[in-house]
């Protein structure tokens, strides 16, 4: 066995197979794989294998395209052909009006990523899939290359073909520890002997934290129980000619796949059953939970109404197996957050059907430092210091019990809520507040009309649309009031901060006491990595301020470049603060009558920053706005957030002060041209694609990504990111969408929305540069429906900026 390897991939399941194999396809072939028993001994040897396109945004549906196109070469391959039934075909089906257009905008999205979905009715599904009864249904939506494929002949085709590349295999190697040196390199113990290696990949499966806790770490993936049986011969299969496509039921929660003759038919029960929270028995291998089919009898019911052939057909084999979940269902694959040099591939629930393509995504991300897709919706590091045991378990049995019915937009499900909150969350549910959620913070989204107001979410606008616009509008004239926890926030100090600062932002960097500026990090590709604002408080304190998700993601990136033997010290204050927001052409008046001080426009102008009191309480006021009115971040600490509060509420009375949510913010910066980090700012373009020209200055001595930023310039713009008006009513745009012209895709969708104070439904859109023109008439997917559309300047409300500075 080695002593000394580049990487060390942990778990001989589909995770670890997919890593080391396509670590070898990136140019990396000093890599070893341990396992501690034999390959796909653990959740993989008994999943059920099923191999779909569909995935939740684009990056699922690129990396799964991957899977299937590799799966099909490794099929082909004729030294070592395995089992892959491809092309099968694959249908999901509905009930529902609002599911259909579910449907509609998941084909459109898949679109853009060469995949073509079809939706179809109620009649067609059952003629493709003639086992089943359009009682009860609608529709579906069709995918032509659904299929499955066998579990360990896929594992030992990668295992082999990363063999034959140089990589090395260690079957019956437990692990035993993990240590890291001060320069970051891993020893990783196994009862075979020491392995110093520079990476280490957790792929440990349903023992991740197994491995988890041998370097410090918990991540939060949880298992459950999942139970198929498989079935004696049907003859109407036999007959059929063909074989019978996949079937995923929303309705009665069960899937079913042809097995030989018969079939295999899976279950998600809404009594389902956590699996390992107590700790897992080491000589669990190969081994399967006993069968408990009568916690399955009410989705069974629903199956036998679905397909009556079941009834007259027996069981020949039950499995019950654990699978592995996080808190929102994606899996966990990228660096692991606050470690150097150590990624995971974890949390697969569907792991055969994806995991070619989180293999290929991570080795992409540890050999390059990025991946070809931003990752964002895979990254460990979307989930922080909430994500604890007793929290993913209940998200996991909640998104157990939901496995084939995907969030509607605004729509944040109950289990483990509330989860992160403020002095502030009750006082604001008393006034009506509806929640949704953001990195766990329990943030407002409006205030309810009514207590029985009820929001029926949907992909069109819906009752909440009144509601919005009502805080929008009084905002507008006088000035509005909202809480924003959970905001980033990280205090630089130390006398070479500013220098460092300025190696680490593509622009300048605000340095003058007292001011605040907006920048952007890059990443070595020269594309965009961050954004964030910079509180120059004094002369020795820095407030670096980012999106409210990036929290563990930024820290890690400033941490993983602070230069040796400068003074630089980073605190997070994140959980310390929270941000309370006065908007609109009276919130000077309010924060003058709360707060001794100059703020008129000449002593307080617009991007100052100063420390003061709300009331009684501290605070660290700035003058910056989000939604395009005169507007104040007012940051004070959790222990007097109350206190600032009611101060603001007290004094506002007079101005006609009213609440508003986080819905109001994101219709009012469409209207801006304010771009979103994950959403309209992601790693796949660079600042000149995402129109943040303004914000670059290639003239600087250097920066991270200058030299990559300079070479993408000059190879030219592959998109470019455009504002539109779509000439709609009826419902907004959505992530992924796509944009076309003459039939043919030309762009995608990141985020959309109705403006209230412009009256104009809005998306913002990467195109291809040919379309980027202003006036410039495309068609807008809505709901699958091509909608007209018009290339507009970015800015629609307050161009000049003339508010924020009144």
């Amino acid at each position: 066995m080695k002593t000394q390897t580049r990487v060390v991939v942990i778990g001989g399941g589909i995770a670890g197979c997919s890593t080391l194999y396509h670590l070898t396809k990136e140019g990396w072939t000093d890599v070893v794989l341990v396992e501690r028993n034999e390959l796909t001994s653990g959740t993989t040897w008994h999943s059920a294998a099923q191999v779909t396109n569909f995935g939740m945004n684009q990056t699922m549906v690129g990396l799964k395209s991957h899977s299937i196109r590799l799966y099909k070469e490794l099929a082909e391959d004729p030294e070592y052909p395995i089992n892959y039934h491809h092309g099968d075909g694959g249908i999901r089906l509905a009930n529902t009006e609002r599911v259909m257009e579910g449907y509609r905008h998941f084909a459109s999205m898949a679109k853009g990523m060469g995949v073509n979905f079809e939706v179809i009715d109620a009649a067609e599904c059952a003629r493709r899939h003639p086992l089943i009864s359009t009682d009860n249904l609608i529709g579906g939506l069709w995918d032509p290359l659904d299929g499955d494929i066998d579990p360990a002949q896929l594992c030992q085709a990668l295992a082999r073909r990363a063999r034959k590349a140089g990589a090395e295999v260690y079957r019956n190697t437990p692990v035993t520890g993990l240590t890291q040196h001060k320069d970051d390199s891993w020893t990783v113990h196994t009862e075979n002997g020491d392995i110093h290696c520079e990476i280490v990949v957790n792929a440990c499966g349903y023992r991740v934290n197994e491995v988890g806790a041998m370097m410090g770490v918990h991540h939060p993936v949880a298992s459950m129980e999942h139970q198929y049986f498989l079935t004696e011969e049907i003859p109407a299969i036999r007959e059929a000619g063909h074989r019978m496509p996949l079937l995923r039921c929303p309705i009665s929660d069960y899937y079913c796949r042809q097995e030989k003759n018969g079939l295999l038919v899976g279950f998600y029960e809404q009594g389902c059953k956590t699996w390992g929270m107590d700790g897992i028995d080491p000589n669990f291998v190969n081994a399967l939970c006993p069968d408990d089919l009568d916690r399955v009898t009410d989705v069974l019911e629903g199956a036998f109404a679905r397909m009556p052939a079941l009834m007259e057909v027996g069981i020949h084999t039950v499995v019950n197996g654990p699978i592995t979940y996080t808190i929102d269902g994606a899996p966990l694959v990228g660096p692991i957050p606050g470690k150097r040099n150590a990624f995971c591939i974890i949390g697969l629930r569907a792991g055969l059907g994806e995991g070619g393509g989180h293999g290929w995504l991570l080795a992409q991300q540890i050999v390059h430092g990025e991946a070809c897709y931003d990752t964002w919706c895979l990254d460990p590091r979307r989930f922080t210091g909430h994500a604890n045991v007793e929290l993913t378990a209940l998200k996991a049995i909640e998104d157990y019990q939901n496995e084939f019915r995907f969030h509607f937009p605004h729509e944040h499900r109950p289990a483990g809520r509330p989860m992160k909150t403020t002095p502030l969350t009750p006082i604001l549910a008393a006034e009506g507040a509806e929640f949704g959620t953001v990195n766990g913070w329990e943030r407002m989204a409006y205030i309810k009309p009514s207590a029985d107001f009820h929001e029926t979410h949907s992909f069109r606008f819906t009752e909440a649309f009144d509601v919005v616009a009502k805080e929008i509008k009084s905002l507008q004239a006088s000035v509005g009031l909202t809480e924003v926890n959970g905001f980033n926030r990280i205090e630089i100090t130390g006398t070479d901060a500013r220098d460092w600062l300025d190696t680490m932002f593509c622009g300048q960097v605000t340095k003058k006491p007292g001011r605040v500026g907006l920048g952007y990090l890059l990443n070595h590709h020269g594309c965009v990595k961050g954004e964030a604002t910079l509180a120059n408080l004094d002369a020795e304190t820095i407030w670096y301020g980012s999106a409210a998700a990036s929290e563990w993601h930024d820290m890690d990136w400033l941490r993983a470049h602070l230069p040796k033997g400068k003074d630089i010290q980073l605190r997070s204050l994140t959980n310390d603060y929270t941000i309370l927001v006065l908007a609109g052409p009276k919130s000077r008046d309010v924060l003058a009558a709360a707060s001794r001080g100059d703020w008129s426009a000449a002593g307080f102008p617009w991007l100052a920053v100063r420390r003061a009191f709300v009331g009684i309480a501290p605070a660290v006021v700035m003058a910056v706005s989000f939604s395009g009115e005169l507007a104040y971040e007012i940051h004070v600490p959790n222990a007097l957030l109350y206190s600032a509060y009611l101060a603001l509420r007290k004094v506002g009375e007079a101005h006609g002060l009213t609440l508003f949510g986080s819905q109001a913010v994101e219709s009012m910066r469409l209207e801006k041209g304010y771009l979103h980090w994950k959403a309209d700012l992601i790693t796949e373009f660079d600042p000149f694609e995402t129109g943040l020209h303004r914000f670059v200055d290639l003239s600087k001595p250097d920066f991270i990504g200058k030299a990559a930023l300079g070479r993408r310039k000059a190879e030219g713009t592959r998109r470019q990111l455009v504002s539109l008006v779509l000439d709609c009513t009826h419902a907004p745009a959505h992530g992924g969408d796509s944009v076309v012209m003459e039939g043919s895709v030309v762009g995608t969708v990141t985020s959309a929305g109705w403006g209230h104070r412009v009256g104009r439904n809005i998306a913002y859109a990467f195109v291809d540069p040919g379309f980027a023109a202003e006036g410039t008439s495309l068609t807008v997917e809505v709901i699958g429906e091509p909608v007209p559309a018009v290339v507009i300047d970015a800015a629609l409300y307050d161009p000049q900026n003339l508010l924020v500075r009144a």
